[in-house]
Parts: C-alpha cells; structure tokens; sequence
C-alpha cells in the first residue's frame, strides 16, 4: 500500500511504507491514500504506527499484514502532542472562480461603472491566490461575481427601459401621424 505524505502543506509521494521509514517521519506528519477518508497523523494509521514507530517487522513480510499481535496506538494523543501537530494542509485545490471573462463582458455590453469595479476585484482574485492569501482569494472572488451580476442586471434592465422607451415614442408618434390625416 502507498501513501502520501503532507510536507510544508503540499502534497508529496506516493511512498510504500519502506520508502516512508527512510523519510524517518514523526507519528505527527499528515499521510493519505484511497483508504483513509481525510490526512491523517502517522500515528494513527495502524499500519504506519506498528511498523515505523512500534519498531515492528515490514507489514508486507508477515502473515496478515502483521496486524495480530500489533498493539494499538490510542487514537486520542495528549494535549502537548495534539498542539504540536502540523495542521492538515490549508491549500484548497483550485483557485476560486475569477469572473474575469464575465466582468470584461459586463463592461463592454452592460455597465461601465459596475463593469469595471468586477473586472479589479477579478484581477485581486488571482493575485492573492499567487501570494498564497486563500481567504482573501476567497473574498475577492465572491465580490467580483456580485459586481458582475450586478452589472449585468442594471444594465439587461436599462436596456429594457431604451426598448420600451422607443416602443412608446415611437408608437405616439405613427399614432400622432394618423391624427393628422
């Protein structure tokens, strides 16, 4: 079985647990494979606790995995350990929605003023994903859409406004003219 192991936040690996042995990683040090539903400290990985720090022979060489005799580790660590700990890595995967394309086009087609404040917002959305700012990266994606959207509708909302407008000028104006014969 393979795992990845957590290093500065960013995901490394995958290591078989020979391979992890020599990285001489701490019970603390986050792992992951298709087993284990989220990062989870080595230590609470039976098979990584019994076999990299219970000093016990590779799973692989005895029968059933080694897990007959294997005492278990106690799942809650104290509180000096849970303290010292590295945090699951707080990186999320993808960079949030930038609404650039759709603030350029809400510029160009709806509303200038609105257009414009999307399309800065959109712009910060990228830059504070690139200085590692996930949560202002967060933020300035959520305000970028409101600015587009609003945008958007005021100007869908001016244009029905012109249309109506010209229906009614311009109807007054055929119905004036058939007055006036």
């Amino acid at each position: 079985m393979t795992y990845h192991i957590a290093v500065n936040g960013a995901p490394q690996g995958p290591y078989t647990v020979d391979q992890l042995r020599g990285l001489n990683i701490t019970p603390s040090t986050l792992v992951w494979n298709n087993s284990l539903t989220n990062w989870t400290p080595a230590g609470e990985v039976p098979e990584l606790a019994t076999y990299l720090f219970g000093g016990a022979q590779a799973p692989s060489t005895l029968p059933n995995g080694g897990f007959q005799n294997a005492q278990p580790i106690p799942s809650v660590p104290n509180q000096a350990q849970q303290s010292q700990q590295p945090q699951q890595p707080q990186e999320p995967i993808i960079c949030p929605k930038t609404w650039l394309l759709e603030s350029i086009l809400c510029t160009l087609f709806c509303c200038l003023p609105l257009g414009i404040v999307a399309i800065i917002k959109a712009c910060q959305v990228d830059s504070f994903w690139k200085a590692q700012q996930y949560q202002q990266a967060q933020q300035a994606s959520q305000e970028a859409g409101k600015w587009t959207k609003w945008g958007f509708f005021i100007g869908i909302g001016v244009y029905l406004l012109y249309v109506l407008f010209i229906l009614v000028a311009g109807g007054s104006g055929v119905f004036g003219s058939f007055g006036d014969l």
